[in-house]
């Protein structure tokens, strides 16, 4: 009995954290990037800058972290409430954010190489 309920235990801790994390749009999470400003401070490709924002693609951030920081934020950021951006909608931007490229290398850009 005691191993059943081990067994059960250890089967119901994904499921749970396949709940806590919906599933996103991307397609509404470009869209929602736009509406609510997020580009105004983290730029159009999510790169970020140093005095306005951290880059937010591809964050490292889990779902229920990037959730947790878009509800409290540090700094400047303003809080993004469920009552002004629900946790689909909070969903739907994480998707769009990990689905963006990954940046490219500082050093393969030629005007940002030194000059000889």
């Amino acid at each position: 009995m005691m191993l059943a309920v081990a067994a059960l235990a250890l089967t119901a801790g994904p499921a749970s954290a396949q709940q806590a994390s919906p599933v996103g749009n991307v397609a509404n999470g470009e869209r929602l990037y736009v509406q609510v400003g997020c580009y105004q401070c983290h730029g159009l490709a999510g790169q970020g800058a140093l005095m306005t924002g951290p880059r937010v693609s591809r964050t490292a951030f889990s779902y229920l972290g990037f959730l947790a920081r878009l509800r409290h934020p540090v700094n400047q950021m303003p809080p993004y409430e469920a009552a002004v951006l629900s946790d689909q909608d909070a969903a739907d931007l994480y998707a769009y954010l990990q689905q963006m490229p990954v940046p490219r290398d500082p050093g393969s850009i030629p005007l940002l190489k030194p000059a000889r």
